[in-house]
């Protein structure tokens, strides 16, 4: 019996051992290298994903060592700077060595492609002895494009394609090229204007909304306006309570609807509306829809500070005001004529000073 005691009391204190190990890192174990350039030159600067368990960011320094503590048999390390180019490497706990990771000359381009809805200024860089020109009219660069000297401002709406060319200055017939699709919508006051980042901000009056890819008047997203029980529903903001009487925006939505049993056009508005109640509502604006093809809605629109509504005044405090997207209001709707789905994107609510300016 006391020597099974003893075998179970030498078990328990192995398992602690292995526990204690776990959770305050003596199963740890160091990994560190150097980042170089082609030619053994140390590159600062350079940005390392250490991933193991967990994942650990690193910059190197002027020396362009790096070092790190991590868990786990192996771990994988990628590096990015602009302007170079980095293979992934993998480093195993047994190679008990430190690691050297050589970035190459390499033409990038950041920010990243893709939908913004802020102005964004687009670096392009690349290592070495080089010259990059650069078009914006989707036309391919030569060395008779404009030359980079400075990052590209895009802060007009619409889409850009940024191509570059970089040509090696010692010999003309080295060169690099790259391409980045950018889109800037400017939603004004209204974040995610676009739905590109899902319905944040966005909710639905009785209707269900869903984000889809199937159609879109820009970037790759709109919202679907499903199940509505009547017309003066559709998808509603919240506006910012920082909006203040006698502002003037200009408002701006497009509309797209493709039911087959719709009519071929259709009124759409542009609401504004203070809190739940019905009555302090506004139409801002409106415009016929065409089916099957994207429409716009646009008007000016100065906050009120009260709406008239059966010849009564109803301030509006602005203590929770938003605006919405319907089909004209009747009493009775038809499911086709009144109900149809349809689609909403590129929604915006510009200051008209700050747009003027």
């Amino acid at each position: 019996m006391a020597t099974t005691l003893k075998k179970a009391r030498i078990l328990v204190l192995v398992l602690v051992g292995v526990l204690l190990a776990g959770c305050f890192g003596f199963g740890q174990w160091k990994v560190s290298g150097i980042v170089t350039d082609p030619a053994n030159n140390p590159l600062a600067g350079v940005t390392l994903l250490v991933k193991a368990g967990k994942t650990v960011t690193l910059t190197t320094g002027d020396d362009g060592k790096w070092s790190t503590t991590v868990s786990g048999k192996e771990v994988e390390i990628t590096a990015a700077k602009d302007g170079y180019e980095f293979e992934p490497v993998v480093v195993k706990k047994a190679d008990n060595k430190p690691v050297t990771i050589v970035g190459t000359p390499k033409l990038t381009v950041s920010l990243a492609a893709g939908y913004y809805e802020e102005p964004i200024s687009v670096t392009l860089a690349i290592a070495g002895n080089y010259t990059i020109h650069y078009t914006l009219d989707g036309s391919d660069p030569t060395a008779e494009s404009e030359e980079y000297t400075a990052p590209i401002a895009i802060d007009e709406p619409g889409k850009v394609t940024v191509k570059a060319i970089a040509i090696n200055n010692t010999d003309p017939t080295v060169t690099q090229t790259i391409s980045a699709e950018y889109e800037y919508h400017n939603p004004g006051i209204i974040i995610n204007g676009g739905f590109e980042f899902g319905l944040n901000y966005w909710h639905g009056r009785s209707c269900q909304l869903q984000v889809t890819d199937a159609e879109s008047y820009n970037g790759t997203h709109s919202v679907l306006v499903t199940d509505r029980t009547e017309t003066g529903s559709g998808p509603r903001y919240d506006l910012p309570t920082t909006i203040q009487h006698g502002q003037k925006y200009k408002v701006t939505v497009w509309v797209k609807y493709v039911a087959e049993a719709a009519p071929e056009t259709r009124r759409f508005q542009i609401c504004f509306q203070e809190g739940d109640d019905w009555r302090p509502i506004e139409i801002i604006t409106g415009a016929e829809i065409t089916k099957g093809e994207w429409g716009k809605i646009e008007g000016v629109y100065t906050i009120p500070t009260e709406i008239i509504r059966d010849g009564d005044p109803i301030p509006i405090p602005l203590a929770n005001p938003r605006i919405f997207v319907e089909t004209s209001w009747v009493a009775n709707p038809d499911p086709n004529s009144d109900l149809m789905d349809y689609y909403v994107d590129a929604v915006s609510m510009i200051l008209v000073e700050e747009e003027e300016q």
